[in-house]
């Protein structure tokens, strides 16, 4: 029987891989961003969300309040990649979501499960920006790099999702000239190197309408992959990690909070009934968060840490969670 020893969250923004000196650049990129989703999740322009903001960021855009926040950061990160090394799982399942890196509108599943033996990263060029040339180095996508997989156990556990009424897509490897991409690198590199177990990447669709799972669809598929692994004769202590979130491009404390009291009181409903209209662009992975509690469900949160990080005076940036249970 294959068992969840361990559960974590874990944000994957590029202000984590790079350095904070550089985050003025990605605070320009972010005026051409045509998805910057307000607190209501209405689309609103950078300058008219600098100007709503009237000038309320600013003290939080100093270089020394990033410097403390980046401090902040990577102690959260150090502390999950030692649970990771006192836990010493088997197999890591990582909860991600693909942005393009390996579907396209031509193919876009809802959920699915990739059982390969060995995949391999996708490449991005950072062209001439400092600040990309930091974040693809930490994600393993500066090059092509290679990391195992664990088919059996994999394909055991999509049989299992399909005996708990989830129909779960498959894929035995990627796309000819496609890799996986940043959801699956920065926790690979972060937490596992520089002997990472096998992974297992499981994908959802956050981002992209029409077919995004809702909220409690992902807490069932967390529920049901438990009890998969619960039905595997495969002998496997697994880790499951969800990467991504919370709120971004533009934070959203107050949706952070939410989610994360709701995980922290253990409360499947509050989770669930997320709305659904708040979980766009970038929030939209805290589908990925909801989907590992309802693999964990029953086990207390252990810690957790909160750093939300504003970059610009338009409020654009990202609300930085680390969590493990129990």
């Amino acid at each position: 029987m294959a068992d969840i020893v361990f559960g974590a969250a874990t944000s994957h923004s590029p202000l984590l891989a790079a350095s904070p000196g550089l985050w003025a650049e990605r605070a320009d990129q972010d005026r051409r961003n045509p998805e910057l989703y307000d607190h209501t999740g209405v689309i609103r322009s950078f300058d008219d969300l600098e100007r709503d903001a009237a000038g309320r960021f600013d003290e939080r855009l100093s270089q020394d309040v990033w410097d403390e926040s980046w401090k902040r950061c990577q102690a959260a990160l150090d502390r999950l990649r030692d649970d990771f090394r006192r836990v010493a799982p088997d197999v890591v399942l990582i909860v991600g979501d693909d942005q393009r890196e390996l579907f396209d509108p031509t193919n876009q599943p809802a959920m699915s499960v990739s059982a390969a033996a060995e995949m391999t990263t996708g490449v991005i060029d950072p062209d001439d920006s400092e600040f990309l040339k930091e974040a693809v180095a930490a994600y393993l996508m500066d090059e092509e790099f290679t990391f195992a997989g664990h088919a059996d156990l994999a394909a055991d556990l999509v049989r299992g999702l399909m005996d708990e009424g989830i129909d779960i897509g498959w894929m035995a490897g990627a796309p000819a000239g496609k890799g996986f991409g940043h959801a699956y690198g920065f926790p690979i590199h972060r937490f596992l190197l520089p002997n990472p177990v096998p992974v297992i990447p499981f994908m959802l669709n956050t981002y992209y309408p029409p077919n995004q799972p809702t909220p409690r669809r992902c807490f069932q598929l967390g529920r049901a992959l438990r009890a998969a692994a619960a039905a595997s004769s495969i002998d496997a202590r697994i880790a499951v990690l969800a990467s991504g979130g919370l709120s971004h491009f533009v934070v959203d404390e107050d949706l952070d909070h939410r989610v994360l009291d709701a995980l922290h009181r253990g409360d499947t409903e509050a989770l669930c009934t997320l709305p659904g209209d708040l979980l766009n662009s970038g929030s939209s992975e805290i589908r990925n968060w909801v989907t590992a509690a309802g693999a964990m469900e029953g086990r207390r949160v252990a810690w957790s840490e909160y750093v939300p990080i504003v970059r610009s005076r338009a409020g654009t940036g990202c609300g930085m969670g680390f969590l493990a249970w129990q």
